[in-house]
């Protein structure tokens, strides 16, 4: 059954909902050109000075970053990446979406049914935060597919495998369906491959841009779940997602574009991410700390969920 929803009204006023609606497109353009930005100096520092250590903090930064481009598809989702829909659109797919094997076209009714219905039985990332509290030993094992690349094995394969399931009338419809998904990937994959190929080696394309992908990448993505709604108190809106401080070394390796301000994103879905710690701050000031979900690192929140 659906609770009833706190609104945006109800926690803040006029004035201050008007100043976290605002959009500044020039600020996703900046985040678009340094997420990428960062990503090619993860290729060159590697390509250039060959070693274990400059390959694994190659692996960080280009997953983080991979990571990062996830959090600005979520926000053009949300239509909230640029001012221009059409653009808004077509930027949150080709440059951020399709090049990690996303697309908003299913992500975005997914997502906002998950807004809708956030942590009850119809939720769809229910199954996410259900099994919480779980023990260490299964978390160490969980970590363990994340750095091996299992946990990603199984991700790709169930996207691709339901991309090629796809039911069609015939063959040829079946073909068109199927292209219709996954055209955006092979075509934006193939450029990356291209330019790494041009400007570095070919075989970066799947040391640096897969590995990360399958590995750190994998591992971010369960933390984020873990701490936005993962044993939280589930009473109210105020707390069953929550926000959790990070110093700026922890934004920048797994919480990048503010994703640590899950509360604030799920009451104010028209909030931009650089405008969700304004948010954070006015709900503060009228007063509604105490009911808020908050955490003040991801470690203290994996230790509450690794309890049982």
């Amino acid at each position: 059954m659906e609770s009833m929803k706190i609104k945006p009204q109800d926690v803040l006023n006029e004035l201050q909902i008007s100043e976290i609606r605002k959009k500044n497109d020039f600020r996703n353009i900046f985040a678009l050109l340094f997420d990428w930005g960062l990503m090619v100096f993860g290729l060159y520092i590697f390509y250039f000075y060959p070693s274990p250590l400059t390959f694994m903090l190659s692996v960080i930064i280009i997953g983080s970053r991979q990571f990062a481009l996830a959090v600005l598809a979520h926000d053009g989702a949300h239509n909230l990446l640029f001012s221009n829909l059409r653009v808004n659109d077509f930027i949150s797919q080709w440059f951020c979406a399709y090049p990690i094997f996303q697309d908003n076209r299913v992500y975005r009714p997914y997502h906002l049914k998950h807004h809708r219905f956030t942590e009850t039985d119809d939720d769809p990332d229910l199954t996410l935060s259900a099994p919480f509290p779980i023990s260490k030993k299964s978390f160490m094992r969980k970590v363990a597919r994340d750095m091996t690349g299992l946990t990603g094995y199984k991700r790709y394969k169930a996207s691709l495998s339901s991309i090629l399931m796809t039911e069609a009338s015939n063959p040829l419809d079946k073909i068109k369906k199927i292209w219709n998904k996954i055209h955006g990937f092979l075509i934006v994959n193939t450029l990356i491959l291209i330019l790494i190929s041009i400007f570095f080696h070919w075989s970066l394309y799947f040391l640096l841009w897969w590995v990360p992908a399958f590995t750190y990448y994998s591992l971010i993505i369960r933390i984020r779940n873990i701490a936005e709604h993962c044993v939280t108190p589930g009473e109210s809106d105020f707390d069953k997602t929550r926000t959790t401080r990070a110093t700026f070394l922890v934004r920048f390796l797994m919480a990048p574009h503010r994703v640590n301000f899950h509360l604030e994103h799920h009451l104010f879905m028209m909030c931009p991410w650089y405008n969700l710690p304004k948010a954070h701050s006015m709900m503060i000031e009228n007063g509604y700390r105490d009911k808020m979900c908050l955490e003040d690192s991801y470690r203290s929140v994996l230790t509450k969920a690794v309890s049982a």
